[in-house]
């Protein structure tokens, strides 16, 4: 059985949803949702930023505003940058947009090895599959992924 294009949004609602929120684009806000507890249980992660109301694209619309990873925890990864997202010239004023616009932004976590062997593969699947349905990628993202692979072979249920 495979994990195809079709499949991802359906795999996003999957991902483990972290309880606390960014509502607002503030120091505490940030810091809250990055430093609570519940963003310090899993390592190895592939996580997805998304906002409560759809963003137009260049092809239809979607809640999704950042796919990224990282080998350690999201608190370890994003607490120390709380700051800079809420103060930055440019984060600022993108975060207040799709704050005021869209809506609170949830924080989504899921297990990197579900989407590929290695961290980079797996978030560079997860873009991949946000591009073939937008073309283009997530607005909050940098990174562009060279990974063109449509489909992959779903993981046996664990035991």
């Amino acid at each position: 059985m495979l994990i195809t294009t079709d499949d991802f949004y359906a795999e996003l609602d999957s991902f483990r949803v972290l309880p606390e929120q960014i509502h607002t684009a503030n120091v505490d806000s940030f810091k809250r949702a990055y430093g609570q507890e519940a963003a310090n249980l899993d390592r190895g992660i592939v996580y997805v930023l998304r906002s409560q109301n759809p963003i137009p694209r260049l092809k239809g619309e979607s809640d999704v505003i950042y796919i990224g990873m990282t080998k350690g925890t999201y608190r370890n990864r994003y607490l120390k940058h709380a700051s800079l997202h809420a103060t930055s010239a440019a984060n600022k004023a993108k975060y207040r947009h799709i704050l005021e616009t869209y809506g609170p932004i949830r924080i989504t976590i899921a297990p990197y090895n579900r989407y590929g062997p290695d961290l980079r593969t797996a978030e560079g699947q997860l873009l991949w599959w946000y591009f073939r349905h937008h073309c283009e990628y997530p607005p909050v993202n940098y990174t562009q992924t060279q990974i063109r692979t449509n489909s992959i072979p779903k993981p046996q249920a664990e035991g």
